[in-house]
């Protein structure tokens, strides 16, 4: 009899990367794979799009208790996951209905204050100083209780998505400014958060790893991927690029050091049966620093870890060991529009000359979302191409970065 894997989303949404991933469980270890996803978010012009096969087959859920009721029949059941941020909590609510093991503290993967709360009483060294903040409340209760520069974010729900670093008192103004425009944003989408954290600034490298803890606390790592952002750790302007490179990153953070780290995560939050994908920063005292812990995995991680490492990570519950290395060097930049309007083209041009570069791999564009309105990444994400460069030449990938991290801004063009 197949194992089931279930994924459980709002709505629609089944990117080609998700497709492959669900396909590989099925050809290598007979899993098929369930996606629920819930009528009322659900936009039913694209459910034409929704191709049942041999490795996939498409629910719909009106209620948790709905899906419970729909999960509590299927038979051989794998993993329940989810790649929506929202579901998270939903998800381990349904294990621990249906007695699986979950993580102790995992109403906290989705609330950074929750998550900065347990590790400065269990392991304060990992974690930063914060406050906790409503942005109606007085500013002065507030504005000084760390020296600029600190970073403001929302402490839930949206990602990256209008995080800011904050120089000075007249920043904080326009951040409180500007940020009727995100609560318009999360209460289209079915998200409330009226909680907003303010929080020591990390003054140097930026990581992600992902892992999965099974039932017997052994951990299962991917590898540590380097990200930076614009040269700027503010959203306003944001563009994400990643630089896998085993060689390199073993160099400039031993996996002792981060592995080290992580089991005390793992210690902290008692996590257990679930996927857990981590952003921490080194400091320049040398010390790893918790930046969000978030239980899920999803978008292009997926695709990354297969084409870069040929395993896919949806797999992780079944792995017994995993030591991946490479020769090569890696870059995945995803595009972002800068401003907020009409999604108009491509630069023609650069994308000629992207195209062009010794150590070019592969090129996504958006194009279903040209003539669309697009949003900046401080309101919402909506990455509108990706390009990564891979190449075992190190002279030749740093002159190809180099020209990308130069000319990136000039890709998508916008109109009013």
């Amino acid at each position: 009899m197949n194992k089931i894997f279930v994924n459980v989303s709002r709505w629609y949404k089944m990117h080609d990367y998700y497709e492959f991933a669900y396909n590989e469980l099925y050809k290598n270890n007979s899993i098929i794979t369930y996606a629920f996803f819930e009528r009322k978010t659900t936009d039913f012009s694209k459910i034409g799009e929704l191709k049942e096969n041999d490795f996939l087959k498409i629910f719909f859920y009106d209620s948790f208790d709905d899906l419970l009721n729909q999960i509590k029949n299927i038979d051989n059941l794998f993993y329940i996951n989810t790649f929506d941020e929202v579901i998270v909590p939903t998800v381990h609510d349904l294990r621990l209905h249906l007695w699986l093991n979950v993580s102790t503290h995992y109403e906290s993967f989705r609330k950074k204050d929750k998550q900065r709360d347990i590790l400065l009483k269990s392991y304060p060294e990992t974690t930063v100083k914060y406050k906790s903040i409503d942005l109606d409340q007085d500013i002065e209760d507030y504005a000084y209780y760390l020296d600029f520069p600190y970073i403001i974010k929302p402490s839930s729900w949206v990602q990256s998505s209008w995080v800011s670093k904050i120089n000075n008192i007249d920043d904080l103004k326009k951040y409180i400014a500007n940020a009727k425009d995100l609560e318009t944003n999360m209460t289209n989408r079915w998200i409330v958060n009226n909680n907003y954290l303010i929080e020591e600034f990390i003054d140097w490298e930026m990581y992600t790893i992902v892992y999965f803890v099974n039932n017997n606390w052994e951990i299962f790592y991917s590898p540590v991927v380097k990200v930076k952002w614009a040269e700027k750790i503010w959203i306003d302007d944001f563009f994400n690029y990643v630089r896998l490179n085993w060689k390199i990153i073993d160099s400039e953070l031993p996996i002792d050091m981060v592995k080290e780290f992580v089991d005390k995560q793992v210690k902290a939050f008692w996590i257990k049966n679930t996927y857990i994908f981590q952003d921490f920063k080194l400091n320049s005292k040398w010390v790893l620093k918790n930046i969000e812990l978030n239980a899920r995995i999803w978008g292009y991680r997926l695709e990354m870890m297969q084409n870069l490492y040929w395993f896919n990570l949806l797999e992780m519950p079944l792995w017994k060991t995993l030591e991946p290395k490479s020769d090569f060097s890696n870059a995945v930049f995803v595009f972002y529009a800068l401003s907020k309007w009409i999604f108009d083209w491509y630069d023609n041009e650069l994308l000629s000359m992207i195209q062009k570069l010794k150590s070019f791999s592969s090129l996504r564009l958006s194009k279903q979302s040209i003539g669309n309105k697009c949003w900046s990444t401080k309101d919402w994400f909506w990455s509108l191409a990706a390009v990564r460069l891979k190449t075992n030449d190190l002279d030749i990938f740093k002159s190809d970065y180099l020209f990308l991290e130069t000319n990136y801004k000039k890709l998508i063009k916008i109109k009013n």
